[in-house]
């Protein structure tokens, strides 16, 4: 006896935790778990969302030869930060939410619908009576407790559920990859800062330079060793040069404001980054291109978003269908007629009587105008329209791979050219200085060293922060972006 008794509570338990689970009791289950947080579909359904392959695989082109004090965030943190604040991410997870709920109010239909109403008032009618006329004085209250249920629909009911299930995995999809793009967005931004930052100490060093050039051009004025002309040119040097840091200043403001942007937060926020020479240089990709599309195919979410799209409209069609069949439900009803009444007077009569019935009601729409037939035409276009955006989405997703692979390759090597740059303008310089002041070479030479020297620096600036976005983007580009994970 104990054991069985043990049995019914263990199944009682299992059973309300099944109804707890289900969407149209929690809908919020069934959207993503915060606005920070990317949503993973159910193990039993992630075969739902691959991209089916192509009969024709698109063809591919062969490989070608200063505010105060700012709070200092490492990329992890800002990326934290843009995930918590950003209105994109807030936006994209209401919007995922409405589906969910959206998705359960769908649920509605398979329970039985149930009504409570009362019609009550008063009421004073004239009767002809032989040779007389009687006057009929009523109070009445006729409560009434009716359920409705839908037996037999022909698939309605399930086609608008697995259309809405659809389309709220499409909403869950396209938050993920909205989530991707913050994180893009913070990380470009975020070495555009840093680069930015470089780019002012690289412009404070050639204002240093210059002021070197023109010392040296002076003391030799000074010894009628150089001419007036000469350190008029090493004046123009530092002159420019002055201009070039005021410009690399203005290039942080800027950048600042744009990292805000990314982030969600006003642009006078007291944000500030990591340097850029402490930024881990990306390694090489070890997978080729087209393993790279493959992956890009396979794991972008908003290419799982248009699969689910067309999943939706595949459940459209069916629906389109079922409308063409009748509907059967049956309906049940119980109510108390209650008055107080009389007739020419007392005696005053008070009635009360139980009122109860049941039917079983059968629908079916023999001619609508045509609506039916035209309603599933629109189904069937809205299918072909889903499956020609997924076709494009798939190539649109190749090309943003190719390009963004080739664009890191070609970026790579424009990084150890600016290396190898960097390193021979200063030998350069160095040698054009020391030779200047020797007199053994001119000032347009020894300003035409510093000037190359100012722009490898700058372009080393340039291609790192180029180099660091370009891998950020071949992971944007195959939906390999990671968010932080949640304590």
């Amino acid at each position: 006896m104990t054991s069985r008794l043990v049995l019914a509570l263990a199944l009682g338990m299992t059973g309300c935790a099944r109804f707890a689970a289900l969407p149209e009791i929690a809908p919020d289950r069934y959207a993503p778990p915060a606005s920070s947080q990317p949503w993973a579909p159910p193990a039993s359904e992630e075969g739902e969302y691959a991209v089916p392959p192509a009969d024709n695989a698109p063809a591919r082109l062969p490989e070608p030869e200063a505010s105060p004090s700012p709070t200092r965030y490492d990329l992890p943190q800002l990326i934290a930060l843009a995930l918590a604040n950003n209105p994109d991410t807030h936006g994209a997870w209401e919007r995922a939410r409405a589906a969910a709920a959206a998705y359960a109010a769908s649920r509605g239909a398979y329970y039985p619908t149930i009504t409570a109403r009362t019609s009550a008032g008063y009421k004073r009618e004239l009767e002809e009576l032989p040779g007389d006329t009687g006057t009929l004085k009523e109070w009445y209250a006729e409560p009434t407790l009716e359920l409705t249920y839908l037996l037999l629909d022909f698939g309605r009911r399930s086609a608008d559920d697995e259309m809405f299930r659809q389309q709220l995995a499409a909403t869950n999809f396209a938050f993920n990859r909205t989530l991707q793009t913050v994180v893009f967005q913070t990380q470009r931004a975020s070495y555009a800062l840093a680069a930015a930052k470089a780019g002012v100490v690289a412009a404070e060093q050639n204002l240093e330079l210059a002021r070197t050039d023109d010392r040296a051009v002076e003391s030799r004025v000074e010894l009628g060793l150089a001419t007036q002309p000469a350190l008029l040119l090493s004046r123009a040097r530092v002159a420019q040069s002055q201009f070039d840091l005021a410009n690399a200043r203005l290039f942080v403001r800027e950048a600042q404001a744009n990292l805000a942007l990314a982030i969600g937060v006003a642009a006078n926020a007291p944000l500030d980054v990591e340097n850029l020479d402490t930024q881990r240089i990306p390694a090489s990709f070890t997978a080729e291109v087209d393993q790279l599309i493959a992956d890009a195919v396979r794991r972008r979410p908003d290419l799982a978003a248009q699969v689910a799209s067309l999943n939706a409209r595949d459940a459209g069609i069916e629906r389109a269908r079922a409308a063409f069949y009748p509907s059967v439900d049956v309906t049940g009803k119980y109510g108390e007629q209650i008055w107080s009444y009389q007739f020419q007077g007392p005696p005053t009569q008070d009635p009360i009587q139980p009122q109860y019935g049941g039917q079983i009601t059968l629908s079916w729409d023999l001619f609508t105008g045509f609506k039916r037939q035209n309603l599933l035409r629109q189904a069937e276009a809205d299918r072909a329209a889903a499956i020609a955006a997924l076709q494009s989405g798939e190539i649109g997703t190749i090309a943003e791979v190719w390009r963004a692979y080739y664009e890191f390759a070609s970026t790579k090597e424009k990084y150890a050219a600016a290396e190898a740059l960097l390193t021979a303008s200063q030998e350069a310089y160095a040698a054009n200085l020391d030779t200047y002041r020797q007199g053994l070479s001119t000032i347009v030479e020894l300003l035409a060293a510093d000037r190359d020297l100012a722009n490898a620096r700058f372009a080393m600036i340039q291609s790192t922060a180029d180099l660091l976005t370009a891998s950020a983007a071949v992971g944007y580009a195959i939906g390999a972006v990671e968010t932080p994970k949640q304590p």
